[in-house]
């Protein structure tokens, strides 16, 4: 009686959830970099705001082309990609960004994507999650970055869609439903933010003017005859600075996304969480692209061990098991 032939042992797919956090979510690039280098093959991957962006240039196979576009802005390249409109529903278009984009990764469909792929909004009217698995991936990126005051929410149909970070800031909660064995999370906020700057001189540190106050700058100039003096960040008695509108909202979320992501990676069924080290990086800082490829590049190595016994592991899922952040 001839041998029986063994089974091939199918492998354990890996899905990556990445993160929600304005330009410290360059170092996406670096995570996936990282990836790339210890050959291990990402089969899914679901994005929130700016981890929406990532993925979906990593899954149109245009990561490298949006990568030697980002590490050449400097702070004034960054002003460019806003295109003011205040006072409608926010104080940015959006339209600008990402017709540059269209041109650095072209428009796909998400169904197209050489990996399967999907971002996560909120429509503001139901206050539901929505999860993007089809359509333009344009459209995807569009209402996922769309932090709420700063940009215009992308309206699709009777949907009024805006950034996913309001519910689900690293959405590893939507792995299992993409079928993926082993869960990777990237968390921007795994160490606190500082997005406003209190004092005179850490800001004339900075950024000439700070990014936030040139965007202000840039709104004003562009609607004069709704120009406000007190838009503009102010020096108080004591030397501290008054935040402006943009420093606000960002802080805001910032504070909402860091508590949501503790919250919700303290319950969720994930295998690894990578927390590169980006607090210095503000959310709209996207001329710091290297300083932050680095820390993703970085984070992640220190936890391919981990991935790869979890890759490897047999038997079924150890639904609560949890690496360290970090």
């Amino acid at each position: 009686m001839p041998a029986r032939r063994k089974r091939r042992a199918r492998r354990r797919t890996l899905g990556l959830a990445l993160g929600a956090g304005g330009a410290r979510g360059i170092a996406h690039i670096g995570v996936l970099r990282a990836f790339a280098k210890a050959e291990i093959p990402i089969d899914a991957i679901v994005g929130t705001s700016v981890g929406a962006l990532i993925g979906a240039v990593y899954a149109a196979g245009q990561l490298e082309n949006f990568e030697r576009w980002v590490r050449k802005f400097d702070w004034p390249d960054v002003l460019r990609l806003f295109d003011p409109v205040w006072p409608r529903s926010g104080l940015i278009s959006g339209t600008r960004a990402l017709d540059q984009l269209a041109e650095v990764m072209g428009d796909w469909k998400i169904e197209d994507l050489a990996i399967p792929f999907a971002a996560v909004s909120i429509d503001l009217i139901t206050g539901e999650e929505i999860l993007m698995r089809e359509g333009r991936v344009l459209d995807a990126i569009r209402a996922s970055i769309s932090i709420p005051g700063i940009f215009v929410p992308h309206r699709m149909g009777r949907r009024l869609l805006v950034d996913g970070a309001l519910r689900n800031p690293v959405p590893v909660s939507h792995l299992e439903e993409m079928g993926s064995d082993v869960r990777v999370a990237v968390n921007l906020h795994a160490q606190p933010v500082r997005e406003i700057m209190r004092s005179k001189k850490a800001r004339d540190g900075s950024t000439p003017g700070t990014i936030s106050a040139q965007l202000i700058n840039l709104v004003d100039r562009r609607l004069a005859r709704f120009r406000r003096r007190g838009h503009r960040s102010r020096a108080t008695d004591d030397g501290q600075v008054e935040p402006n509108l943009f420093e606000i909202l960002t802080a805001s979320m910032t504070v909402l996304e860091h508590e949501l992501a503790r919250h919700r990676l303290a319950r969720e069924p994930v295998d690894v969480v990578i927390g590169p080290d980006v607090h210095s990086i503000r959310s709209f800082e996207f001329h710091k692209a290297r300083k932050a490829i680095h820390a993703g590049l970085i984070a992640t190595e220190k936890h391919l061990p981990e991935i790869r016994k979890a890759l490897e592991r047999r038997g079924p899922r150890r639904r609560y098991w949890r690496g360290r952040q970090g």
